[in-house]
């Protein structure tokens, strides 16, 4: 990596206890093996994921950017370097104390939705509640809260099916946000709608940003993501090729 994002990571107050970062990244690596063959998919990178920003991660097919998603989102873990979340070394954590963490502190939003068919609107968002042990009192406030804050509040009742695949997006935002995670991670959240619907779930998952100080990282090729992106990495052949970042003095590279 470029002298400029360790330069950017060396500045963070207090970063070796409570880093001002929502994950740090240093000398990552991963690699995958075909048959007997290594495959080197991340070789050696260095990250900042600024608190409650936009991040966008650019990058061909094979770029190793959903590897690099994975990481973060704590559901792979790295051969070599140090990955830490929410000022947690979550590299360090056991296989359990990894899956609770993920649980509790990171939502999810998929391409596909990944919605569960039998339930409902209402069911799918509390779902994850349910599995986290919430009350019903709990979940009885915050399911139509986040219902209502997406817009679905009149599709409670209303099965995946019974919604158009823009509504079915704004389900499983409200679900990601379900838990109150500290950082949300979205695999091309727009590339199955139209222009119009796309536009709209954006714009509504920076409302939800903005409005919760959550930190989102996007993998996406939509020109609107990146247009909207606080940060935009840049990734080819599984290394950190060049990094935009608005405001706060960051350095572009």
């Amino acid at each position: 990596m470029r002298s400029t994002e360790r330069e950017f990571i060396s500045t963070v107050p207090g970063r070796d206890e409570q880093p001002e970062a929502m994950a740090l990244l240093c000398g990552v690596q991963k690699s995958y093996f075909l048959d007997d063959v290594p495959v080197h998919v991340i070789k050696g990178v260095d990250l900042l994921i600024r608190p409650a920003h936009f991040t966008v991660l650019l990058g061909p097919s094979g770029s190793g950017k959903t590897t690099l998603l994975n990481m973060i989102g704590c559901i792979d873990r790295t051969d070599g370097g140090t990955v830490q979340v929410a000022a947690c070394r979550v590299d360090q954590l056991s296989d359990d104390a990894l899956s609770d963490f993920r649980a509790r502190h990171i939502g999810f939003i998929f391409q596909n939705f990944n919605l569960l068919p039998v339930l409902s609107a209402y069911e799918n968002v509390e779902y994850p509640l349910i599995l986290a042990g919430a009350s019903a009192r709990i979940r009885g406030e915050r399911v139509p809260r986040l219902l209502e804050a997406v817009g679905l509040a009149d599709k409670a009742r209303n099965l995946p099916g019974q919604l158009s695949g823009g509504q079915r997006q704004r389900v499983a935002i409200a679900r990601a946000l379900a838990r109150k995670p500290k950082l949300v991670i979205a695999d091309e959240p727009t590339a199955n709608l139209d222009s119009r619907a796309g536009a709209s779930i954006l714009a509504l998952m920076r409302r939800m940003q903005k409005r919760y100080r959550i930190s989102f990282i996007f993998s996406s090729h939509d020109r609107d993501v990146i247009r909207a992106a606080d940060d935009t990495i840049f990734i080819k052949d599984g290394l950190i090729r060049a990094i935009r970042r608005k405001g706060a003095g960051a350095p572009d590279r």
